[in-house]
C-alpha cells in the first residue's frame, strides 16, 4: 500500500512520522534488553565500541532455510530469521546524539541506497514481520504496517549526552 493521491502530503509526512516513531520504540526495546539504555551504569564515554545493528525479514512459523532465533523476555518467544540482512550498519550515514524531553537520543539518517532498501523491504513485506537484531540477537519482529520512506529515525531511551554520543559512534562503527 503506498500513500499517495487524495491523502496529500500532510498524510505522507504524518505516516512517515509515526512509522518511524514505532521503529524508535522497537529500537529502545532491542538497546534496553540488549544492555544499552541509559538506565545502565556503564560509562559509554570511556567505553565506546562498535554495535551491530541488522533488520532482516523474520516469521514467527518455521520457514525452511531461515534459522531460529529467540525475542527475549518470559517467555522466549521463538522467530525464525531470514539469513538476508535488509540493513546494517553500513547503511547508516550518520549518527549523532540529540537533546529531547527525557535526557538525549540517538538521531539516524540512512544512506540514500539504505533508505531505498529500507522503501523497497517494507512495501513488498506489509503485513510480514522483521527483526530488529543488535548485536546478534533478535530484540523484537514487529509486523510491517505500512512502506517506510524518509530515510530519519530516533533511538529514544532517557540516555545522558555521553551515552547517547557513544551510541552514536558504535553505529557509525562500521
Amino acid at each position: 500500500m503506498t500513500i499517495c493521491g487524495q491523502h496529500g502530503k500532510h498524510h505522507l509526512y504524518f505516516s512517515t512520522v509515526l512509522v518511524f516513531t514505532v521503529l524508535a520504540v522497537i529500537f529502545t526495546t532491542a538497546l534496553t534488553a540488549a544492555g544499552l539504555s541509559g538506565n545502565q551504569n556503564r560509562n559509554y564515554k570511556s567505553e565506546p565500541r562498535k554495535i551491530k545493528f541488522e533488520l532482516r525479514l523474520a516469521s514467527y512459523q518455521k520457514v525452511e532455510g531461515w534459522e531460529i532465533g529467540y525475542i527475549p523476555g518470559p517467555p522466549k518467544t521463538p522467530v525464525w530469521i531470514s539469513p538476508e540482512v535488509a540493513i546494517t550498519n553500513s547503511d547508516i550515514a550518520r549518527a549523532w546524539p540529540q537533546p529531547d524531553a527525557n535526557g538525549f537520543v540517538v538521531g539516524f539518517m540512512l544512506t540514500e541506497e539504505g533508505s531505498l532498501e529500507l522503501a523497497r523491504l517494507t512495501k513488498s513485506h506489509i503485513g510480514e514481520n522483521v527483526a530488529i537484531m543488535v548485536d546478534g540477537q533478535v530484540y523484537s519482529a514487529p509486523k510491517i504496517m505500512d512502506e517506510i520512506t524518509g530515510g530519519r529515525a530516533l533511538i529514544h531511551g532517557k540516555f545522558t549526552e555521553a551515552e547517547a554520543g557513544a551510541l552514536a559512534k558504535g553505529i557509525m562503527m562500521k
